[in-house]
């Protein structure tokens, strides 16, 4: 049997190379669909032996997917995205799954990785990484879902949906045989977290045309909900929330927690702890509706019940790091700092390697003109060398050459251009240094 991987892409030359060298020996044949990039993407790909082929661009994700599809000539076909990988302990795994008998398709694991556990994912909150893949082990957490990712060639388009394309519906309307396999798409989308945003708003522009041709479709009305969360268009997300829950008798739990989220982003924190409480009613150790219960508390100045809720959480999930970081705010707007300080360590003994509280511990330093910060900043980056965006290299830089200690400074500042070699500000350190 012979294997495809079909990937669509614009302007990955950054992350072309990382997905591209994942797969080597994996496939039969690479084909790259192309629908309007400006850098140097085309050229990478077929470095790599893609053959390239290219696609107008027509505000539609399945409709690009599908012609990608349509250019593949093997028995099965495997979609990725540039910003995704296949760990090679996967790759026999793949392989050997073509050749089951009486099978039409497969389910991957599609493990999304994070640099901290304040993210609620469509299922709830993240995991901390376990680390048993090369792939993705330096980030501290991830959120998995299946998806459907690897099939047989169908005679048809297989992907149906404007954003967020779907698979799964082709296969299950037919009811040709689909089976999980225990293989992962590892993807580093929401590791650059000031990128993934800055995609957010043209992904809701296409979920909200998408959902405003089919109003009375659930599924279109959630797609919305997810992005506009993203992006925080509180108005939004309520009225898609509202419209998802009028055709809808049962609601997965993103619709009920971004209800609420959005009420609480437009103030009305009264209002938000209906939707709250609708969750956990169902579940009352739901970590992500204890948490955001627990917010609109301490908005509302209930604030024994804030930190109660906010405690429930923690022990509901202590990989979901949100509720530490806003106890530790609420904490330190009475102020309690040494209390915020307590609740960001508590964080940290669990989560060692989470990036935001790490930066909500050195943030909370700095604010407060801690003479703990340098220190606090060189644990932090200790535990996430490549973190805080140069602001802890500065800390530590700067606490270094007032103690006269410059080799050791020269040290971080070279730690620092390794994994920021064009930060601006590193480099103007680096010449001052030098004179």
């Amino acid at each position: 049997m012979r294997l495809a991987v079909a990937m669509i892409v614009k302007d990955e030359a950054n992350a072309l190379p990382h997905c591209l060298s994942s797969i080597r020996g994996l496939w039969d044949e690479l084909v790259v669909v192309d629908t309007g990039s400006t850098d140097a993407t085309a050229a990478i790909a077929r470095e790599y032996g893609a053959r390239v082929e290219t696609f107008a661009w027509v505000d539609d994700f399945a409709a690009a997917r599908n012609f990608s599809l349509a250019c593949c000539t093997a028995d099965w076909i495997l979609v990725l995205d540039a910003d995704e990988a296949v760990d090679e302990l996967d790759h026999g795994t793949i392989r050997a799954a073509l050749e089951a008998p009486g099978l039409e398709a497969f389910t991957l694991w599609i493990r999304n990785y994070l640099r901290g556990g304040a993210f609620i994912g469509a299922d709830g909150p993240p995991q901390a990484n376990d680390g048993v893949y090369a792939q993705g082990a330096r980030f501290s957490h991830h959120y998995s879902r299946r998806g459907l990712r690897l099939f047989r060639a169908q005679p048809g388009p297989v992907f149906q949906g404007r954003i967020h394309e779907l698979a799964e519906p082709w296969f299950e309307d037919r009811r040709l045989p689909v089976a999980d396999l225990e293989a992962v798409i590892h993807h580093f989308g929401k590791t650059d977290m000031d990128r993934d945003r800055a995609k957010q708003a043209e992904y809701l522009r296409l979920a909200q045309l998408e959902a405003g041709q089919h109003p009375e479709d659930p599924r279109r009305q959630y797609n919305v909900i997810q992005e506009g969360l993203m992006v925080e268009a509180w108005p939004v997300v309520l009225d898609a929330a509202a419209a998802y829950l009028a055709h809808a008798a049962r609601a997965p739990m993103l619709v009920w927690l971004g209800g609420g989220l959005a009420l609480q982003g437009l103030g009305r924190y009264e209002e938000a702890l209906t939707y709250f409480q609708g969750i956990l009613r169902q579940r009352p150790d739901h970590a992500v509706a204890l948490g955001a219960q627990a917010e609109s508390f301490w908005r509302l100045g209930r604030l024994p019940e804030a930190e109660k809720g906010f405690l429930m959480a923690m022990e509901a999930d202590p990989g979901y790091t949100l509720p530490f970081l806003k106890m530790a705010r609420m904490l330190e707007e009475r102020p309690d700092l040494a209390g915020a300080r307590s609740v960001l360590e508590a964080g940290l003994d669990q989560n060692p390697r989470d990036e935001t509280l790490w930066e909500a511990l050195v943030g909370l330093s700095a604010r407060h003109r801690d003479p703990q910060v340098a220190r606090d900043a060189w644990e932090a980056l200790q535990a996430v060398p490549d973190g805080g965006r140069t602001v802890w290299h500065q800390l530590v830089i700067h606490a270094l050459t007032a103690q006269g200690a410059l080799e050791d400074a020269g040290r971080v500042l070279a730690l620092g251009l390794a994994a920021f070699p064009d930060d601006a500000e590193l480099l103007r350190l680096s010449d001052s240094m030098q004179r």
